[in-house]
Protein backbone atom coordinates (compact mmCIF):
# COMPACT_ATOMS: atom_id res chain seq x y z
CA UNK A 1 0.00 0.00 0.00
CA UNK A 2 1.14 3.47 -0.79
CA UNK A 3 -0.22 6.69 0.54
CA UNK A 4 0.28 9.94 -1.30
CA UNK A 5 0.00 13.10 0.70
CA UNK A 6 -0.06 16.59 -0.68
CA UNK A 7 1.49 18.70 2.04
CA UNK A 8 -0.63 21.82 1.46
CA UNK A 9 -3.70 19.69 2.15
CA UNK A 10 -2.36 18.64 5.56
CA UNK A 11 -4.07 21.18 7.78
CA UNK A 12 -4.32 19.32 11.07
CA UNK A 13 -3.47 21.63 14.00
CA UNK A 14 -0.60 20.62 16.24
CA UNK A 15 -2.78 19.86 19.27
CA UNK A 16 -4.59 17.21 17.19
CA UNK A 17 -1.38 15.51 16.05
CA UNK A 18 -1.47 12.51 18.35
CA UNK A 19 1.16 10.32 16.66
CA UNK A 20 4.80 10.88 15.81
CA UNK A 21 3.93 10.46 12.12
CA UNK A 22 1.35 13.27 12.26
CA UNK A 23 3.78 15.47 14.18
CA UNK A 24 6.41 14.91 11.46
CA UNK A 25 3.90 15.88 8.79
CA UNK A 26 2.98 18.97 10.78
CA UNK A 27 6.63 19.99 11.12
CA UNK A 28 7.37 19.39 7.45
CA UNK A 29 4.37 21.48 6.48
CA UNK A 30 5.25 24.22 9.01
CA UNK A 31 9.05 24.17 9.02
CA UNK A 32 9.22 27.82 10.10
CA UNK A 33 8.06 26.77 13.60
CA UNK A 34 11.48 25.20 14.18
CA UNK A 35 12.76 28.60 15.35
CA UNK A 36 10.44 28.46 18.35
CA UNK A 37 9.91 24.77 19.01
CA UNK A 38 6.46 24.22 20.60
CA UNK A 39 6.34 22.20 23.81
CA UNK A 40 4.38 19.42 22.03
CA UNK A 41 7.46 18.89 19.86
CA UNK A 42 10.01 19.17 22.63
CA UNK A 43 11.52 15.71 22.40
CA UNK A 44 14.92 14.55 21.24
CA UNK A 45 14.13 13.93 17.59
CA UNK A 46 12.58 17.36 17.01
CA UNK A 47 15.35 19.12 18.95
CA UNK A 48 17.85 17.37 16.65
CA UNK A 49 15.83 18.47 13.62
CA UNK A 50 15.83 22.03 14.98
CA UNK A 51 19.63 22.03 15.26
CA UNK A 52 19.91 20.70 11.69
CA UNK A 53 17.58 23.42 10.43
CA UNK A 54 19.59 26.07 12.28
CA UNK A 55 22.82 24.87 10.67
CA UNK A 56 21.24 24.74 7.23
CA UNK A 57 20.02 28.35 7.57
CA UNK A 58 23.52 29.68 8.30
CA UNK A 59 25.39 31.84 5.84
CA UNK A 60 28.56 30.29 4.36
CA UNK A 61 30.73 32.36 6.75
CA UNK A 62 28.65 31.37 9.78
CA UNK A 63 28.76 27.74 8.64
CA UNK A 64 32.56 27.81 8.35
CA UNK A 65 32.85 29.39 11.79
CA UNK A 66 30.48 26.76 13.21
CA UNK A 67 32.40 23.86 11.63
CA UNK A 68 35.70 25.25 12.95
CA UNK A 69 34.28 25.56 16.47
CA UNK A 70 33.03 21.96 16.28
CA UNK A 71 36.48 20.85 15.17
CA UNK A 72 38.13 22.64 18.08
CA UNK A 73 35.59 21.16 20.51
CA UNK A 74 36.14 17.63 19.18
CA UNK A 75 39.93 18.01 19.36
CA UNK A 76 39.73 19.28 22.94
CA UNK A 77 37.40 16.46 23.93
CA UNK A 78 39.73 13.86 22.38
CA UNK A 79 42.74 15.38 24.16
CA UNK A 80 40.90 15.35 27.50
CA UNK A 81 39.82 11.73 27.00
CA UNK A 82 43.39 10.71 26.19
CA UNK A 83 44.77 12.63 29.18
CA UNK A 84 42.19 11.04 31.47
CA UNK A 85 43.02 7.53 30.23
CA UNK A 86 46.76 8.19 30.59
CA UNK A 87 46.25 9.56 34.09
CA UNK A 88 44.14 6.57 35.11
CA UNK A 89 46.79 4.17 33.80
CA UNK A 90 49.59 6.03 35.58
CA UNK A 91 47.58 6.28 38.81
CA UNK A 92 46.75 2.58 38.73
CA UNK A 93 50.41 1.67 38.19
CA UNK A 94 51.52 3.94 41.06
CA UNK A 95 48.79 2.53 43.30
CA UNK A 96 49.87 -1.04 42.64
CA UNK A 97 53.51 -0.19 43.36
CA UNK A 98 52.58 1.61 46.58
CA UNK A 99 50.38 -1.31 47.65
CA UNK A 100 53.20 -3.77 47.07
CA UNK A 101 55.63 -1.62 49.08
CA UNK A 102 53.15 -1.30 51.96
CA UNK A 103 52.51 -5.05 51.87
CA UNK A 104 56.24 -5.81 52.06
CA UNK A 105 56.64 -3.41 55.00
CA UNK A 106 53.74 -5.07 56.80
CA UNK A 107 55.20 -8.55 56.25
CA UNK A 108 58.64 -7.33 57.40
CA UNK A 109 57.10 -5.77 60.54
CA UNK A 110 55.26 -9.02 61.32
CA UNK A 111 58.44 -11.09 60.83
CA UNK A 112 60.41 -8.65 63.02
CA UNK A 113 57.72 -8.88 65.72
CA UNK A 114 57.96 -12.69 65.59
CA UNK A 115 61.68 -12.37 66.34
CA UNK A 116 63.07 -13.36 62.96
CA UNK A 117 66.67 -12.40 62.17
CA UNK A 118 67.00 -9.00 60.39
CA UNK A 119 69.29 -10.46 57.70
CA UNK A 120 66.66 -13.11 56.86
CA UNK A 121 63.95 -10.43 56.64
CA UNK A 122 66.19 -8.35 54.32
CA UNK A 123 66.77 -11.40 52.08
CA UNK A 124 63.07 -12.37 52.12
CA UNK A 125 61.53 -8.97 51.43
CA UNK A 126 64.24 -7.11 49.53
CA UNK A 127 63.84 -4.15 51.89
CA UNK A 128 66.90 -2.39 53.25
CA UNK A 129 68.13 -3.02 56.75
CA UNK A 130 67.41 0.62 57.67
CA UNK A 131 63.76 0.34 56.60
CA UNK A 132 63.29 -2.89 58.57
CA UNK A 133 64.88 -1.39 61.68
CA UNK A 134 62.58 1.65 61.45
CA UNK A 135 59.46 -0.57 61.46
Amino acid sequence: NEIYLEMPKFVLPLHECDTLYKKWLYVLNNIEIMERLPKELNNQIFRKLKSIVEVERMTPDQRLEYELSLSVERDLSAALDTSFEDGMEKGLKEGIEKGKAEGLCQVAANLKRMGMDIATIVNSTGLSKEVILSL
